[in-house]
């Protein structure tokens, strides 16, 4: 009897059908997402009761949900995080979950790299002044020399990290982990989280959210920043308190922000709309069209390696 994979993702197979054929041909039966949409937690339960193994990105896939799947054996998660899954439930069952680890780094440090180059050349300013037919030379910063404060050196941070070096930037990093290997390779500085919020005039979020992590950047965070450095999120909403955000932006505690991110996801009445300092993406690092079908296969490629 065929092993059954049902597609939670409302992106899998938006761009190629590759990863749907390596299914195919590796024997496996293929069921598709009947909404077409971001799921919720029922109608995630309503399509993968036979399951085998699922495809998702970020609909939840929790205890209820792995309960009424009772043969499922792998969740493979379209991204890196796994905070959308019940994990230690997952592990409790026997249930594996794979990331597709390697696709999406390049793409978000893109996208970080976008927002600095924005902000600091003020292009958006610029374009909007020359649309309305003004010619003003609007004054931005350079990047050589500038401090980029990474929290959390995973994957992702390291990727920024290369990335930022062709600017000439000074690098620090501050993670629960020191990683002396990575310092020496990448030519970074570890330090405190306490030092590197003091004294980075960019700050870059890529820690995953954990309870030590969530509401990290609040209120009390943004008044010890000496420098009123750029805050970019890229990495989960609720590591940042928006509410917070938006005081500090109005204090000049925080000069700009960037956010990719956010507390409750889709989300369109974020209080940040209000502010012309900050840039406001609907969690977008991930979103190219090449990233969409690497991410695909890789899935793909996880499941079939685990039942082999």
């Amino acid at each position: 009897m065929k092993k059954k994979v049902v597609i939670t993702s409302e992106f899998f197979g938006r761009f190629s059908n590759e990863a749907e054929r390596l299914l195919l041909e590796a024997g496996f039966e293929v069921v598709g997402n009947p909404y077409k949409k971001f799921l919720n937690e029922e109608e995630v339960i309503s399509i993968v009761g036979d399951a085998d193994a699922i495809i998702c990105d970020l609909e939840k896939i929790t205890k209820k949900v792995i309960d009424s799947a009772p043969n499922l054996k792998v969740i493979a998660r379209r991204g890196v995080g796994v905070d959308s899954v019940d994990v230690a439930y997952a592990a409790e069952k026997d249930v594996l979950v794979a990331r597709t680890l390697g696709v999406v780094e390049k793409p978000v440090a893109e996208l970080v790299m976008a927002y600095i180059l924005q902000i600091y050349r003020r292009i958006g300013e610029s374009n909007k002044a020359m649309k309305e037919g003004s010619w003003t030379k609007i004054l931005g910063n350079s990047l050589e020399g500038k401090v980029l404060g990474i929290v959390g050196l995973g994957n992702i941070g390291k990727e920024l990290i290369r990335k930022a070096k062709a600017f000439d930037m000074e690098i620090v990093y501050s993670d629960v982990m020191r990683n002396t290997e990575a310092e020496e390779a990448l030519g970074i500085q570890y330090v405190s989280f306490e030092e590197l919020i003091e004294n980075a005039d960019i700050i870059s979020i890529h820690a995953p959210l954990l309870e030590s992590t969530k509401n990290l950047f609040n209120y009390d965070t943004m008044k010890k920043m000496k420098k009123q450095p750029v805050l970019i999120n890229t990495a989960r909403g609720p590591i940042v308190n928006e509410e917070d955000l938006c005081t500090a932006l109005e204090e000049g505690l925080v000069s700009f922000a960037a956010i990719d991110v956010f507390d409750v996801e889709p989300k369109t009445d974020s209080p940040l709309r209000n502010h012309d300092n900050a840039i406001l993406t609907p969690h977008n690092g991930t979103f190219t069209k090449e990233v969409f079908i690497n991410m695909d296969i890789l899935a793909a490629k996880n499941i079939i390696d685990y039942f082999k």
